[in-house]
């Protein structure tokens, strides 16, 4: 609210324990008895209210061990993370602001409550906060946040994968995410985020990591493309095994390895046969999230376009013509070539996948007739080694 930005959500804090919160809001779902928080209101609408509370020790670097219960706002604020955070406000007594948060909002510093290193490991995901809110914000880090976090990185490899992850995602899709990404290299934050990954060794084929910390908020605010920019800036071998130890869940995993398995083959698909066997082969899907990389590239790297907007054109001429890319297009299925006593049994699905390839290089033979006729010519086995050769005289 004291920036002017309208407040996505609310969280409110009391000086009534939980029990009196559950009396009052009886639908209420509890939020945790130990912490004294509880959820009302509606899916659409839902507030947290918190009782007052001072922490104890962070044993597992997540919660707290105890919580003493208080009826001090004051103290309830000195465990939050950062000034900025630490504030409150009150219908009556406006703006409770004990450590200075808005004068480091007015001076567009991000600086913790108290001793920075004992924030830090109570919580270590606080580094990553702390510099997301930097790139959100555009602000800076005080000099003993940055040195904290510099000395303290380390811990963030003992917060779980999923909490890492999601933190630095929302760090990925700022305004300012360069910003974020150059702190995150100088504090030793890659580092722990993606362990062997870090530091690349130089520029590879796909990405150099210092242009694209430069250029990155130049590509499209995209969690997934950003990602994968970023991870084609490293060894190949090495971002295979951290995009399987990021837990990104089973599509999201496909797609970041056909980033890194497949862009080359897409680069060198030129013509009409080698892009629909591309699509065929991966599927559309792989198609556009890797020609959506490449136009990020473009963006970033300054790399030249022609290649996008050759597959452009060559694939709205492919569509324009209907011709075939999948066994679903062909003009025959299976059912015809047994019944025309071509093939039976798993010979059915080998014939019909070499009969795509067929009709790939040869869209005009895609007929009943014709394709019958191919498919006898293809049980010799030479004859199938040779399918895409044909011979003039």
């Amino acid at each position: 609210m004291l920036l002017g930005i309208e407040p996505a959500d609310w969280d409110l804090a009391s000086n009534a324990p939980s029990e009196r919160l559950m009396e009052l809001f009886p639908d209420a779902k509890s939020g945790g008895e130990k912490y004294g928080v509880i959820r009302v209101g509606n899916d659409d609408f839902p507030v947290d209210v918190a009782a007052f509370r001072i922490d104890g020790s962070y044993s597992d670097h997540r919660r707290p061990d105890e919580v003493v219960f208080t009826d001090n706002i004051e103290e309830d604020l000195a465990r939050r993370d950062f000034t900025i955070n630490g504030m409150a406000f009150h219908p009556q007594r406006g703006v409770i602001d004990p450590y200075g948060g808005q004068k480091d909002l007015s001076d567009r510093l991000i600086r913790t409550i108290g001793d920075p290193e004992k924030r830090f490991a109570e919580d270590p995901l606080r580094i990553l906060r702390g510099i997301r809110l930097a790139g959100q914000l555009d602000f800076d880090l005080t000099m003993e946040t940055f040195t904290a976090m510099q000395k303290n990185a380390c811990l963030l490899e003992q917060i779980s994968m999923d909490r890492r992850r999601d933190e630095f995602e929302k760090l990925l899709t700022t305004k300012n995410t360069g910003k974020a990404l150059r702190i995150c290299a100088s504090s030793n934050v890659l580092d722990a985020v993606f362990n062997d990954c870090y530091p690349p060794k130089g520029r590879t084929e796909n990405g150099d990591l210092s242009v694209l910390i430069q250029n990155i908020d130049k590509a499209r605010c995209d969690v997934d493309l950003r990602l994968a920019l970023l991870l084609l800036c490293f060894e190949k071998q090495k971002a295979l095994k951290a995009i399987d130890e990021l837990n990104l869940g089973k599509e999201r995993t496909r797609m970041q390895k056909a980033a890194q398995n497949l862009l080359m083959d897409l680069y060198f698909a030129v013509d009409k046969y080698l892009l629909k066997r591309f699509i065929y082969l991966n599927g559309e899907d792989i198609y556009e999230f890797l020609t959506s990389i490449c136009k990020q590239q473009r963006e970033v790297y300054d790399f030249p376009g022609y290649r996008i907007e050759s597959r452009y054109y060559i694939l709205d001429d492919i569509r324009k013509n209907r011709e075939p890319i999948y066994v679903e297009d062909l003009a025959i299925n299976g059912s015809d070539l047994i019944e025309a006593g071509i093939v039976k049994g798993e010979k059915v699905g080998e014939m019909l996948k070499m009969l795509v390839d067929v009709v790939h290089r040869f869209p005009g033979l895609n007929t009943k007739p014709k394709l019958l006729k191919k498919a006898k010519a293809l049980k010799n086995p030479i004859r199938a080694k040779l399918r895409n050769i044909y011979f003039v005289k």
